[in-house]
């Protein structure tokens, strides 16, 4: 009975940077700058965030600029590098791809580095995460091309290297030592 009354409690709570962000969009949206406009869109966000309520996420972090620094190049470099190879791949005389879906246990235990770690495989074309089990910290990768003997090992090295660079960029020290205490050697 505690329980459902705290969840009622925290469904009517005031999400102000959550209905800031969404009057934002709204505003945008409408392109009008008008009092009423902003009015409308500071109502419809609280409805939204009333509706639609999202759990608080916990984040005792701290942003370290070098690892921040290395997660940025490491993106970018493979995006060029996964965007070059579709596309060689899209214009070649034959098309022939080795799609897989693989399981990744993930060694972190925070929903915040999950999500940051889903969505930064997500975005490097030919690989997506088509599902992420919250209790034992899996996700789901479809791949575009798993080629060679090793293509799926592979895969799901790069997908722990990108949760490694994740907690190197923003997790607390206390955080970062647990995590590397799990890492194989």
């Amino acid at each position: 009975m505690k329980r459902s009354s705290s969840r009622r409690r925290l469904r009517w709570r005031l999400q102000w940077r959550a209905i800031l962000a969404l009057t934002v969009i709204w505003v945008i949206l409408w392109g009008n700058y008008s009092l009423v406009d902003v009015l409308v869109g500071m109502l419809l966000s609280w409805l939204v965030t009333v509706t639609f309520p999202l759990p608080p996420i916990r984040y005792h972090g701290r942003l370290r600029p070098l690892g921040l620094l290395r997660l940025v190049a490491a993106t970018v470099r493979d995006l060029a590098v996964s965007s070059w190879r579709l596309a060689l791949a899209a214009f070649g005389r034959q098309i022939d791809f080795q799609p897989a879906v693989i399981r990744v246990r993930l060694r972190s235990n925070q929903d915040l580095y999950q999500v940051e770690t889903a969505e930064l495989i997500s975005i490097v074309p030919g690989s997506i995460v088509i599902d992420a089990r919250r209790a034992n910290r899996t996700l789901y990768l479809h791949l575009v091309d798993a080629a060679g003997p090793d293509g799926v090992e592979h895969a799901r090295q790069q997908a722990l290297d990108v949760e490694r660079r994740v907690l190197e960029a923003v997790a607390s020290t206390e955080e970062l030592a647990e995590f590397r205490r799990k890492e194989p050697r």
